[in-house]
């Protein structure tokens, strides 16, 4: 009760307030009013509403997706060696082309348009593409189905609609193609929340990835394997308590396989990156053993590529997945004088070293964090 005269009183204030700068404005209007420094400050005030009004109009007017090149765009160019990429974008037809580019020329050395049979809405992309030796490229929509398969000409060979496929895509040895996916629930429906664990009597229910093997003639499913039934059959239960993120623990972002057989790894063996496990497992599909789990210096990594038969390269972000308040800027809590201080870590590329089980930085220059 003793609150109601106070509101009552800010209410009173707030009304003579408004009912000032209306009166204001009604006068700046007519041209009978100068308020000095605060002519600006009404006028800006007033002019508001129209601000707003045309802002909005310019805003639905931006396109979706497509934006283009600016015709003074100059860019940066140091590289001495052609270096050809995959790399696909919203054409101008508010659709997707994938363009086979040279970086160091500009120029395209080949182009699919990716046809209206595969569904598209406005802010989904192509993801991934990857191109086989008949100049046919098979690509996904992100964290969605299908997966295709274009012909040198743009023409659709196949979907695959049973898998939401993300991230990386690979070929093995023998030309078949391993893809990061979510499965399906029984039914047709898309649920990624398919494992569950039980903690201090509650369940927690979290996002399972999953591995698959796919015929690149046909798009026809050969293997599946849940990624929480590979750390369960191997005793690796624990590594889903490691993440920071309860709902999303694993985060599996390469698939790579082995191409060849060597001291550390057999060919047809799978090198598994999972971002919030802060881990990449040497995975044998043939077995069902995880061979070996690395797990250095590695936080939030993406990416992984055999170098040779007795090393790997890594990306490593080398960042907190979730990032809070450092105690550096305003925080209620004090900072010591005395502090230890620890490295700058940045994003890098890792060499690691299979015999060793060693860790070095793959050049000196650093890079920029991936986090996907």
């Amino acid at each position: 009760m003793n609150r109601l005269p106070l509101f009552f009183a800010q209410l009173v204030v707030v009304l003579a307030l408004l009912s000032a700068y209306g009166w204001a404005v009604k006068h700046r209007t007519k041209g009978d009013l100068n308020l000095g420094w605060a002519n600006a400050v009404v006028d800006q005030l007033s002019g508001f509403p129209d601000l707003f009004k045309k802002s909005v109009k310019e805003a639905q007017t931006l396109p979706q997706t497509f934006v283009p090149t600016p015709g003074d765009f100059v860019p940066v160019q140091r590289l001495e060696n052609d270096v050809l990429a995959l790399t696909a974008y919203s054409n101008e037809d508010g659709g997707r082309t994938i363009d086979l580019r040279n970086l160091r020329t500009g120029e395209t050395k080949h182009q699919w348009v990716v046809p209206g049979e595969i569904p598209m809405k406005p802010h989904w992309r192509v993801h991934h593409p990857l191109m086989l030796p008949d100049s046919s490229v098979i690509a996904f929509i992100t964290n969605r189905s299908p997966l295709f398969r274009l012909d040198a000409n743009s023409n659709l060979l196949w979907r695959q609609d049973s898998l939401s496929f993300h991230h990386a895509i690979n070929v093995d040895a023998d030309g078949m193609v391993w893809a990061c996916v979510q499965q399906w629930e029984r039914g047709g429906r898309h649920i990624g929340y398919r494992g569950r664990y039980g903690m201090d009597g509650k369940t927690v229910n979290f996002l399972d990835n999953s591995i698959a093997q796919i015929d690149p003639e046909t798009g026809h499913i050969l293997y599946t394997k849940s990624c929480a039934a590979i750390l369960r059959e191997n005793g690796l239960e624990h590594l889903i308590l490691r993440s920071g993120d309860p709902q999303d623990p694993m985060h599996l972002n390469d698939v790579e396989p082995a191409l060849f057989s060597g001291p550390h790894f057999e060919a047809g063996d799978l090198f598994l990156s999972f971002r919030n496990l802060q881990a990449v497992l040497q995975f044998r599909p043939a077995t069902g053993e995880v061979i070996r789990v690395i797990d250095g210096p590695l936080a939030a990594q993406h990416d992984v590529d055999i170098l040779n038969d007795a090393t790997l390269a890594i990306f490593n972000n080398a960042t907190q997945e979730n990032v809070g308040k450092y105690t550096g800027s305003a925080h209620k809590y004090p900072v010591s004088k005395d502090q230890v201080e620890l490295k700058h870590w940045y994003s890098r590329v890792e060499r690691y070293d299979l015999a060793s089980n060693a860790f070095a930085p793959l050049g000196k220059t650093s890079c920029r964090s991936k986090k996907s």
